[in-house]
């Protein structure tokens, strides 16, 4: 008996270990979580530590070195280099190579994928870089103009020996806004690829008219390549010769015209069959060139046509007709789009990702006869930005597209009110990203769901006036009633402007008074916070000035949420501040520009709260001074970006002072106009001279 006792204590008593679960169940619960999430749950002990030496999670990380003059003998490349994890893919922006033999040779171990974004890089250390990384199958080459410049790049047959191993993997192939990109490169890179399955020339100056074409080739019949131009002539070569394995193909922001995309529908019919296929900006093109192209191209999952004018009502009925797989469609821009064409839209089956943002000719019948109009549970993301759409159809959508994870109402003006906002809320409960940027319509009644309209007036009580103005609940009442009847016999002196600037005083006070006083129980006021969007983790609320502290008090509280924009948001202040830093921790990204009641209080909360934060934009703050620079420069252990224009009270030498942070790599600056130039340009570049 006494032995039993001894065994319930022991079981009582026995406390969980989570560091000895299976790596199966750690690894799993991984997958639900965000990689910042994933980074801090690896610290926690030494086994979730090993979960992180995962193949899948290294697959999916991007290692990315910025601003750095990147050696062999100086971080952060000493540091990496201790390092075993096996990561595939690397981003290099704005760097300047040093002797790298040995980085590069244990980063080559594993890259699969690389990217060069404006480095700072010759021809020969390229090949020397190259003939490292065994394994790459995906290379993008961005704005790297000192390597194309001088049109001999590749041009020695050792050079291309070196790199015919390493680029004969190659299937992934970006040289996108790169200004001296020319024939006879071009051709050089590509003919030691063996297949091909993605190709961006976006942004490069490519030359399609015949005349300009004939001045470089008198003569069609062996003629070597250019060295000074990039022609059409030759990357319909280049696609001839991988266009059975050819599934990607960018020409968005070129001079493509009707006679090059007519080449492009003939090889369709010799078996080009693409799946994604970017024709953004691409002004130069007519209706009937496009239509005939997409009519053999019915295999499209992803088509871009921004920007491109020419895209009407008939080609989006071709689109629907002969596109019955596209899943991505993105048509922002194409201002002869009208409601006929986006009712169409509705028709395709499997569109999971719908841009049509600036459309102009679109209005609400187009979403409430076409991808709105019945239950939708496949369209996942909708970008919508800057249309005239009404109230109604916007709770139409949000009632019939329950499964959308992104929604951008971004400059819709009319359409965005408390009412919609609150529909959206109780309906779509799976959004990660909502962008309401200036729909200055909404109030805090959108994202806390109480309205002082209706609030029940509750009997004075000397608690209730010691605590707040009880007053203010009953004024907005009674003006709503009075201005609602036209009964109101005042004649008041003050303009328009000044009155909503009343209202919204009155508003706030009655909203700060309803929470403080606990009255929503006793009005039972039916409403929906926005924090019940528990998933979300991007919100943009820029310029909806009737957002006040009462929203950030009550209503976010998001432990995902990673960026908030708040920007010309003039109501919020520290009181708001200081209770959402706590509500939302793993914030990464803020921007709170032209805020003109955060003060240095409020940023000394900011940067000892939000431990993830990366991004602060604080432009315009007028009430910051150099107090703010020492919690940033104390606090901010992983800052990368800081925009800090016009702020006309901080006179300390920002460039100075934020040069020990080893982390920042873009400070964006108006104020200073004594700023030493190189200074600057050591801080952003972080260069060992």
């Amino acid at each position: 008996m006494e032995s039993h006792e001894s065994n319930d204590t022991d079981y009582r008593s026995w406390i969980p270990s989570y560091s000895e679960l299976p790596m199966e169940i750690i690894q799993h619960i991984f997958r639900f979580l965000s990689f910042p999430d994933v980074q801090v749950a690896g610290k926690t002990c030494q086994r979730w530590r090993e979960a992180l030496f995962n193949t899948e999670f290294s697959k999916n990380s991007l290692i990315r070195f910025s601003k750095v003059c990147f050696s062999d003998r100086s971080p952060p490349a000493q540091d990496y280099i201790r390092s075993n994890r096996p990561f595939r893919n690397y981003y290099f922006e704005e760097v300047t190579f040093g002797p790298i033999k040995k980085i590069m040779s244990h980063i080559g171990n594993t890259a699969e994928e690389i990217v060069f974004d404006n480095v700072d890089v010759g021809d020969k250390q390229f090949c020397a870089i190259m003939s490292l990384l065994s394994k790459i199958r995906s290379i993008t080459i961005t704005r790297c103009s000192p390597l194309f410049m001088s049109g001999s790049f590749l041009d020695n047959t050792d050079d291309r020996l070196s790199l015919r191993l390493s680029f004969a993997r190659i299937q992934h192939l970006s040289l996108k806004d790169n200004q001296y990109l020319s024939d006879a490169i071009l051709l050089r890179i590509t003919e030691m690829m063996h297949s091909i399955n993605t190709l961006d020339l976006s942004g490069c100056h490519i030359a399609y008219h015949n005349a300009i074409q004939r001045r470089f080739y008198p003569n069609d019949v062996d003629v070597a390549p250019s060295e000074s131009i990039l022609t059409f002539k030759f990357i319909i070569r280049i696609i001839k010769m991988h266009h059975q394995n050819l599934r990607s193909l960018n020409l968005s922001n070129t001079l493509i015209g009707a006679p090059s995309l007519i080449a492009l529908s003939d090889l369709g019919c010799k078996g080009l069959q693409l799946q994604n296929l970017g024709l953004a900006n691409c002004r130069q093109l007519n209706n009937l060139s496009l239509q005939s192209f997409l009519k053999n191209q019915n295999k499209l999952l992803t088509l871009d046509l921004s920007g491109t004018i020419c895209v009407n009502d008939n080609c989006i009925g071709v689109i629907v007709k002969n596109l019955p797989l596209l899943q991505e469609l993105n048509i922002s821009g194409c201002i002869n789009i009208t409601n006929n064409g986006s009712s169409l839209l509705g028709e395709l089956k499997y569109l999971k990702n719908l841009n049509v943002s600036r459309c102009d000719g679109i209005q609400s019948e187009g979403f409430t006869h076409g991808v709105a109009a019945k239950p939708n549970a496949t369209l996942l993301y909708l970008q919508m930005a800057h249309l005239q759409v009404s109230e109604e159809a916007i709770m139409l959508i949000a009632k019939n597209l329950p499964e959308l994870r992104v929604l951008n109402l971004a400059h819709c003006l009319n359409g965005v009110t408390d009412e919609a906002v609150q529909c959206i809320i109780r309906n779509l409960r799976w959004l990660r990203d909502l962008s309401l940027v200036n729909c200055f319509r909404i109030t805090d009644v959108a994202l806390t769901g109480i309205n002082i309209s209706q609030l029940a007036l509750v009997p004075n009580s000397q608690n209730s006036i010691d605590k707040l103005d009880q007053l203010s609940i009953s004024s907005l009442a009674d003006g709503n009633l009075l201005n609602d009847c036209n009964h109101s016999i005042k004649i008041s002196l003050r303009s328009k402007a000044e009155e909503e600037i009343v209202r919204d005083t009155i508003r706030k006070k009655a909203m700060v008074a309803t929470y403080e006083m606990n009255l929503i129980e006793e009005c039972d006021v039916d409403g929906y916070s926005i924090k019940q969007l528990q998933g979300l983790r991007s919100l943009y609320l820029g310029g909806c000035n009737k957002i006040s502290d009462v929203s950030l008090k009550y209503g976010l509280k998001f432990v995902e949420l990673q960026k908030l924009s708040l920007s010309n948001c003039q109501q919020i202040s520290l009181v708001g501040i200081e209770q959402m830093v706590h509500d939302c921790p793993s914030i990464k990204i803020l921007d709170l520009s032209d805020c003109e009641n955060i003060n240095d209080k409020a940023i000394q909360s900011i940067t000892i709260n939000l431990t993830r934060l990366r991004a602060l934009h604080i432009n315009g703050c007028s009430q910051l001074t150099d107090h703010t620079l020492d919690a940033i420069l104390v606090n901010c252990k992983n800052l990368q970006t800081l925009s800090i224009h016009r702020c006309p009270r901080i006179y300390t030498d920002i460039e100075d002072r934020l040069s020990e942070m080893s982390t920042l790599r873009d400070l964006k600056i108006d104020n200073l106009p004594n700023l030493d130039n190189a200074c600057l340009l050591r801080l952003n570049k972080r260069l060992d001279y």
